[in-house]
């Protein structure tokens, strides 16, 4: 099995073509009872995840302990199915900050197999189902990115951060990256040895998510309890 390469032509493809399917199921969203919709796209997804999974640990012989969904973009993605599910406000403020976490995901795959490969496959799938999501919220929930919704988003992820860390240290795993550079190629090799890339990453990250909360200033609406529109 050839194995998958950043940046390459079978990249890009996977990319637009995500792009296009997901343009797609907006569109065709219009048609349908937007609730229901939501509620079978995140349905749909969370089966595709629970199936990869799945594949993992039988085919691949990856262990329990290390198919935790505990990095940032399973986080998220577990966030995003719920929140479509319920139609949750608060949800949506954390997925709407933290989503940046799958566009870098992305444009920097962690996949090991060339397309077509089912993991491969799975990846971009639930990584472009976050933005998705945020955008599906956005347009026909109604929902908006609020400052309180950046601050809670922030608090949130370092408060699971730092449980991540010692759940880290007891399994010997490095979900999140907390305790020590990731095995592979990443932007976050160049910052630094522990813990001095944490730092950087943070002031990355309040950077980059007032960035994207920007255009809304403006705009921005209260905080608080939700339904669906």
């Amino acid at each position: 099995m050839e194995t998958f390469k950043l940046f390459s032509n079978e990249h890009f493809i996977l990319i637009i073509s995500n792009i296009l399917f997901f343009t797609f199921l907006l569109f065709i969203a219009n048609f349908f009872n937007k609730r229901y919709f939501a509620k079978i796209s995140a349905i749909t997804i969370f089966i595709l995840k629970l199936a990869e999974l799945t594949y993992r640990h039988l085919y691949n012989n990856e262990e329990i302990f290390q198919l935790l969904p505990l990095h940032l973009c399973n986080i998220t993605l577990i966030f995003v199915i719920i929140m479509m599910l319920s139609g949750s406000k608060t949800l949506f403020q954390l997925c709407f900050y933290w989503s940046l976490g799958a566009i870098f995901a992305i444009a920097t795959p962690d996949v090991k197999y060339s397309f077509p490969n089912f993991m491969t496959l799975s990846f971009f799938t639930t990584h472009f189902y976050i933005l998705f999501a945020v955008v599906y919220a956005y347009i026909f929930f109604k929902f908006r990115p609020t400052f309180w919704g950046y601050f809670t988003a922030f608090f949130v992820i370092n408060l699971i951060c730092l449980g991540v860390y010692f759940l880290n240290d007891s399994l010997g795993t490095n979900y999140l990256y907390v305790n020590r550079v990731p095995d592979f190629s990443s932007p976050i090799n160049y910052f630094g040895e522990w813990p001095y890339y944490i730092v950087v990453v943070e002031l990355i990250y309040i950077i980059l998510t007032y960035l994207i909360y920007f255009p809304f200033k403006s705009r921005a609406v209260k905080f608080g309890k939700s339904k669906f529109y």
